[in-house]
C-alpha cells in the first residue's frame, strides 16, 4: 500500500447478526484513536458514514418467507454500501496505486464484502482488470437461508452471495459481477485462517469448497507459520488479479487470546499472528482496501484491544 490518501467509510450495523454490539465498532476504533493515528503518520484521511438513516441496529426478526432475518432491510444497507463504495472509485478510481486514496472500510459485518466487490467490479467495467479478495475469517459463511441448523442471518451467508451459489438469496444478486455473477470464484479469492474444527463449518460446506477447488490456509496452517503462510496466500493471488480487498474478520482470532470478536470462534490463531499476516498482505502494491468486521466493543472495556488492533492496522498501513 503506498498511497498516503486513505477513504474511510463507516458502517456501523448489526441488522444481518445473532445480536447487537458491532454496530458500535467505527465509533470504538475512533475513540481507540485511528482516524488520529493515521493523520500523525501523514496520512490524508476522508470520511463518510454510508447508512444515511444512521446505524443499522439490530432486531429480533424471525427468518421471513425465504429463510433470512431481516432481509429487506440488510438488502437496503448492502446497497448503500455499495453506492459510497462506488461513490469514492468515481471520484478517485483504483487505476495508480501511488495517488488514488487506499479503503478503509469500518463494517460491524462481514455480510457487506459482496457490496464493496461489486462496486469494485462494476469499476472495472470494459477492461481486463480482476480484483480478488483474501478473506480473513474463522468462518467459511457458506450456509444458505433455508438449510437445516441455519439461524437466518445474513452475516453466516457472507461466501454464499459472494459466489452467488445454488441457495443465495435472490435479493442478494444484483451484488454481482457486470455479468450477473457472483463477484468472487475459486480464482480470486483465498480463505485465510478458517477453522476447520468449528461446528458452524459444516462438512457439506467445506466439502463445497474441496470440489470447487477454493484456496484455503487453515487457522492451524496459520498459527504455525504465519509469515509463509501469508507469503503463499499472496503470491498466489497477486498471479490471479491485478487488485486484491483484504477482508478482516476478528473472529479469526481465538478469543481464548484475545476476546475481542462479536462471536467466538476457537481457532488457535494468536492476535500477534493474525497481525502478522495482515500486515504481510497490506505491503502489497496490489492490496487497495481493508475491511475490519465484527468486533463488538463490548467486550473491550477501556477499548485496550481495540487500541492493539488500531495500533497493528497503522503499522501495517506504514509498510
Amino acid at each position: 500500500m503506498s498511497s498516503q490518501l486513505i477513504n474511510i467509510i463507516n458502517v456501523p450495523s448489526d441488522i444481518g447478526s445473532v445480536y447487537a454490539g458491532k454496530s458500535r465498532a467505527p465509533a470504538a476504533l475512533k475513540e481507540a484513536g485511528l482516524q488520529k493515528r493515521l493523520q500523525a503518520g501523514g496520512w490524508e484521511i476522508t470520511e463518510s458514514t454510508a447508512l444515511s438513516s444512521g446505524a443499522a441496529g439490530w432486531t429480533s426478526n424471525a427468518p421471513g418467507p425465504n429463510g433470512a432475518r431481516n432481509e429487506a432491510a440488510t438488502v437496503k444497507a448492502c446497497a448503500q454500501v455499495r453506492k459510497a463504495v462506488d461513490d469514492a472509485l468515481a471520484a478517485n478510481g483504483v487505476g495508480n496505486r501511488k495517488s488514488q486514496p487506499f479503503q478503509l472500510i469500518l463494517a460491524g459485518e462481514c455480510m457487506y464484502c459482496p457490496a464493496i466487490l461489486s462496486a469494485y467490479w462494476q469499476h472495472l467495467k470494459g477492461t481486463d482488470k480482476r480484483i480478488g479478495i483474501i478473506y480473513m475469517d474463522a468462518d467459511c459463511d457458506l450456509y444458505t437461508p433455508v438449510e437445516p441448523g441455519a439461524s437466518g442471518t445474513i452475516a453466516g451467508m457472507t461466501l454464499t452471495h459472494l459466489t452467488l451459489r445454488e441457495g443465495a438469496l435472490e435479493s442478494m444478486k444484483s451484488f454481482s459481477r457486470p455479468d450477473g455473477t457472483g463477484v468472487v470464484d475459486s480464482s480470486n479469492i483465498v480463505l485465510f485462517g478458517l477453522n476447520i474444527d468449528a461446528p458452524v463449518n459444516k462438512r457439506g460446506h467445506l466439502g463445497y469448497l474441496f470440489d470447487n477447488n477454493f484456496r484455503v490456509a487453515t487457522s492451524q496452517s496459520v498459527q504455525k507459520n504465519p509469515t509463509k503462510a501469508a507469503a503463499a496466500a499472496l503470491e498466489w493471488m497477486e498471479d490471479q488479479v491485478d487488485y486484491v480487498f483484504v477482508h478482516l474478520d476478528v473472529d479469526v482470532i481465538d478469543p481464548g487470546l484475545f476476546p475481542l470478536a462479536h462471536l467466538p470462534n476457537w481457532t488457535g490463531l494468536s492476535f500477534e499472528a493474525a497481525m502478522t499476516a495482515l500486515k504481510a498482505f497490506l505491503r502489497s502494491e496490489k492490496v487497495v482496501g481493508l475491511s475490519v468486521a465484527e468486533v463488538n466493543p463490548d467486550h473491550d472495556p477501556g477499548l485496550k484491544m481495540t487500541k492493539q488492533l488500531v495500533d497493528n492496522i497503522v503499522d501495517g498501513l506504514k509498510r
